[in-house]
């Protein structure tokens, strides 16, 4: 049986509104764990201190990383104010205070001893917003099961009062024996959540290492089938085939594995699907597992999308004898088809800059290609792309415009729907230029999120042209026919490989050089080692300028000028023009 785990088990829905507040005293600490949580798809705050946080405590905090010792008002007082407003949060002590029998009745979940570790802050934060959803009895058993664990660490006769550890042993044994069968779910539950957070862990680092989709691919299999039975990766083919790329614990060769069942509901175009097979035939077996398909009672199969910001690079499907994959495992590993994905982008992109050679598509591009063709062909003028950057779900474009002024093209595209910002950054006689902002999905994200590089873009009354460079060994099929079907309007022209040129850093710093001149040089240089550029600020301008013996204005004419040439310089050499043929 195929089940849709998507939209309890995808991790933009599991964790959308959830926040963690870290609170201490010690702003670098406090800093330091909000960098180690940023990324895991939920909101991180920090507040400096107990009075800070009894200001920023309410019912949108679901976990609460404390500090214990702080002046003014402790973290015990803090815990204390978060109980008397009846705040349903968790909450782990993360301090220097020695543990004693104190803490017994406290109300907190968990209790980390400074100096604390990535890894641990990570894993209690994600234990314990899992174990918000448990019942309250359940709640209980795990925070006391915590507090026994941190009072063991001491030895019993430094105890204040040893007695209490006792009593508090008691108190676990009856919580457990009135909610045993849930309590033993829990635990189940909890031991997929850390061996699945293990496994992104360990495929996190070993994607470090990886330098190309196949290798990436084959660590992902690798890893995973360590940790359950097997996994292979699938791409489906331009001709729309699904194909085995990599595969660990299957006892078939790749073009052998049974992925029927996988064919028959991955969706490509959909990166959110995750699909746990719950009953898997004794055929879908024998075909998987070969020989060892005899060893294997119960076996259950997860397939999920490999997936980076909307686009689908393939799906892995991982089998598992342990019992059936819930909900909670299908977002985990989700999450680990997102990692994966952003590897491959990653890694796609890296050797898009430094190969000797890619490949160019070209494209050809009607009227109602998108908004920028739309809106070239509403004004009737020349547009061409200068420059794109991407924030957040959108894309900012830098253009060129000759034909009407920057000032016409901002009031045209004012009633556009997919441009939400537009401005005119020049307007000259002959040619403007205007940034624009679209936040709707556009063939030039779609190229973007599939790894391209935009080489030009030139339209002539809403007709023209699109280059895009990707990787020689990118999956090119895919790309042309994201690209493709992103607009109406939108056919391929031709594909070819072009060689890149290759600037050395002795190159670039003599091309730096001819560009600025000595005066130039000589204020950066000045700026640099007088500490300007650092903050807090080594020397102000007033005070470089004085030792240069000039005015403030004329430092800071002098500056621009300068940085503008080493922007112009980097972003040249970031987007090297292509080698003549």
């Amino acid at each position: 049986m195929v089940t849709e785990r998507s939209a309890g088990g995808h991790p933009d829905r599991r964790v959308a509104e959830q926040t963690v507040l870290v609170v201490d005293d010690d702003e670098d600490l406090a800093d330091t764990c909000r960098y180690w949580l940023d990324g895991e798809r939920f909101s991180v705050e920090t507040a400096y201190g107990g009075e800070a946080a009894l200001d920023r405590i309410d019912d949108s905090v679901d976990v609460v990383l404390l500090d214990r010792r702080m002046p003014t008002v402790s973290g015990d007082d803090v815990l204390d104010e978060i109980r008397a407003r009846g705040i349903d949060c968790r909450v782990a002590m993360m301090t220097a205070v020695e543990p004693d029998t104190d803490i017994v009745d406290m109300p907190f979940d968990a209790y980390l001893v400074k100096p604390v570790t990535e890894t641990e802050v990570k894993e209690t934060v994600e234990e314990l917003l899992f174990r918000s959803s448990f019942e309250s009895e359940v709640r209980e058993y795990f925070a006391l099961e915590s507090t026994e664990e941190v009072l063991e660490s001491r030895e019993v006769d430094e105890l204040r009062e040893p007695e209490a550890l006792d009593e508090l042993r008691n108190r676990l044994d009856a919580v457990r024996a009135e909610h045993e069968a849930a309590i033993q779910n829990r635990e189940r539950q909890l031991d997929r959540l850390n061996r699945v957070n293990d496994l992104i862990r360990d495929v996190d680092r070993a994607l470090i290492d990886a330098r190309t989709r196949d290798e990436i691919e084959q660590t992902v299999c690798d890893a995973v089938a360590d940790a359950h039975e097997a996994a292979y990766v699938l791409r489906r083919t331009a001709a729309g085939v699904l194909r085995c790329t990599a595969q660990t614990g299957v006892d078939c060769e790749p073009t052998d594995v049974d992925h029927s069942v996988v064919d028959d509901v991955f969706d490509p175009n959909d990166p959110d699907e995750v699909y746990v097979f719950d009953d898997i035939s004794a055929d879908h077996r024998d075909a998987v597992f070969g020989d060892r398909a005899a060893e294997l009672d119960d076996v259950s199969g997860l397939c999920v999308p490999i997936s980076y910001q909307g686009t689908v690079y393939g799906a892995l499907t991982v089998y598992d004898e342990r019992g059936e994959f819930d909900e909670e495992s299908a977002g985990l590993f989700s999450d680990l088809g997102a990692t994966v994905g952003n590897g491959i982008n990653a890694a796609q992109s890296k050797r898009l800059l430094n190969g000797d050679s890619v490949v160019e598509l070209e494209f050809r591009l009607e009227a109602n290609a998108g908004a920028l063709s739309v809106l070239s062909a509403d004004v009737g003028c020349d547009l061409s792309l200068d420059g794109v950057a991407q924030v957040d779900d959108g894309l900012t474009c830098f253009v060129t415009v000759e034909g009407v002024s920057g000032s016409d093209l901002v009031e045209a595209a004012v009633a556009s729907d997919p441009i939400t910002t537009v401005r005119v950054v020049t307007d000259g006689t002959d040619e403007s230029v205007v940034e624009i902002r679209l936040d709707e999905s556009s063939v030039l994200l779609t190229a973007i999120d599939h790894g391209a590089s935009i080489e030009a873009l030139e339209l002539s009354e809403g007709r023209g042209s699109l280059a895009l460079h990707v990787a020689a060994d990118a999956d090119h099929g895919a790309i042309v026919d994201a690209v493709s079907g992103s607009e109406s309007g939108v056919s391929v022209v031709a594909k070819r490989e072009v060689e890149q040129t290759t600037q050395s850093t002795e190159s670039f710093r003599h091309e730096l050089d001819a560009k600025l001149t000595a005066r130039q040089k000589t204020v950066l240089e000045t700026s640099f080692v007088s500490g300007y550029f650092e903050w807090p600020r080594g020397s102000t301008a007033e005070e470089v300028a004085d030792s240069l013996g000039i005015s403030p204005p004329t430092l800071h004419e002098h500056l621009r000028s300068a940085e503008r040439k080493l922007i112009e310089a980097y972003f040249e050499e970031l987007n090297p023009a292509p080698a003549d043929d």
